[in-house]
């Protein structure tokens, strides 16, 4: 009976009681500080998730926004391209309609003419009256007018005249000096006195014209060459033609020549 006096004694003093308050109150806020930390924590996180994705959000949204730009900005500049390499509407192209030439006149043109075209071209020409027989350029005492004749036309019966002697050379051994054109020799004095002294000093024949050649006072001069106003029109196998003022006449090859 005594103990359990004892005992209600005990459970009502004082300092039991107060020694229990103070560990009730320590129990309490021990319990309420741990909730608050949890909660700050997952504030924290849940604001670092969404900061990131904003982040990932807004930058997304510039990715979609910059490839919707360029390719507005090649759409347009597409057409701009196309229209620059566009084709062009197509031309007709008119083939120029060339007179017809005539035998003559292709005879004229042609450089080198045989003997028998040229020939065939002479007789062809009417000659019908006898003043134009004195006309003719051809005279034995006179040089050939290239004023009535055609230079190309002359060079052309000259180089055949000379590739047909040539190959009588060779087959006869003859040495005949075939031309219609007159030597200096026979000309009026007149006409030989406007002729400068030279000396005849080389004189080289080819059936090639660029082998063509001859030397007058130490001068190597080809078939076109000027020396002293005359002028070389055309290179023979045993003479040479040349032409002062608009007059052809030939020289003997080898022969020097003296003014008179």
């Amino acid at each position: 009976m005594s103990s359990v006096l004892k005992a209600l004694k005990n459970q009502s003093s004082p300092l039991v009681q107060g020694s229990s308050e103070v560990r009730l109150h320590s129990a309490k806020a021990a319990s309420s500080g741990a909730p608050r930390m949890v909660l700050w924590l997952v504030v924290i996180v849940l604001a670092g998730m969404l900061g990131w994705f904003t982040v990932q959000w807004v930058a997304h949204h510039r990715a979609e926004a910059r490839a919707n730009t360029e390719t507005l900005e090649r759409e347009q500049a597409s057409p701009v391209t196309q229209a620059q390499y566009q084709l062009g509407d197509m031309t007709a192209i008119k083939t120029p309609q060339w007179p017809a030439m005539t035998p003559e006149t292709r005879v004229t043109e042609e450089p080198f003419a045989s003997a028998e075209q040229v020939a065939q071209s002479a007789e062809q020409r009417p000659m019908p009256t006898q003043q134009q027989d004195n006309q003719s350029p051809v005279n034995d005492n006179q040089a050939i007018d290239l004023s009535q004749i055609s230079p190309e036309l002359l060079s052309a019966f000259e180089s055949a005249l000379a590739e047909d002697n040539n190959g009588d050379n060779r087959e006869n051994g003859s040495n005949l000096n075939r031309s219609v054109v007159p030597e200096l020799g026979q000309l009026a004095p007149s006409f030989r006195r406007t002729i400068p002294s030279f000396s005849y000093d080389g004189h080289q024949y080819s059936s090639r014209p660029q082998g063509r050649w001859i030397e007058l006072s130490g001068v190597r001069l080809f078939e076109g060459d000027r020396f002293e106003g005359l002028t070389v029109l055309t290179i023979a196998p045993a003479h040479v033609v040349f032409v002062k003022d608009n007059q052809a006449f030939s020289q003997p090859a080898l022969e020097d020549w003296t003014k008179p």
